[in-house]
């Protein structure tokens, strides 16, 4: 049997899914659905749909299926876009729903990130990338 030397940090990464999921169920949303408002706050209402799938990670089922949730809450609507694009907007609901959702946890990081020095932001950000970049150059070897 292997040593996991990896351990601590795959707790901690579990940690942070679990409180991320805690967030998702108090705000009465599915983990994907809180994704893809996640992903909209940032890039904005009439992003491409195909955005959500690279900027989440999720399969194109998972986001269609959520998206069909969100749908039917009012939450947002599709539209066509360029060439072969969908855009995903939101609603006026939409938009007051994602502020009294995920725009608070939005809040919440970036409290934290900014209680942060400069350098230690910087350090933080680093780490990870270096990590995902090694992590995925390792996959792409299996």
């Amino acid at each position: 049997m292997m040593k996991v030397e990896f351990k601590e940090f795959n707790s901690i990464i579990g940690k942070i899914n679990g409180i991320y999921h805690e967030a998702a169920l108090k705000m009465g949303m599915s983990d994907s659905e809180r994704d893809i408002l996640y992903v909209l706050c940032d890039k904005g209402s009439g992003c491409n749909q195909s955005v959500l799938y690279k900027e989440t990670g999720m399969t194109r089922s998972t986001v269609n299926s959520a998206i069909r949730k969100l749908e039917n809450k009012g939450i947002l609507y599709l539209t066509a876009g360029t060439g072969r694009n969908t855009c995903v907007v939101l609603t006026e609901k939409g938009e007051k729903h994602i502020a009294e959702t995920v725009g608070k946890l939005i809040k919440i990081e970036n409290s934290i990130y900014l209680g942060w020095t400069p350098a230690e932001r910087q350090f933080f950000l680093r780490l990870n990338q270096k990590f995902a970049d090694e992590l995925n150059d390792g996959v792409q070897k299996l």
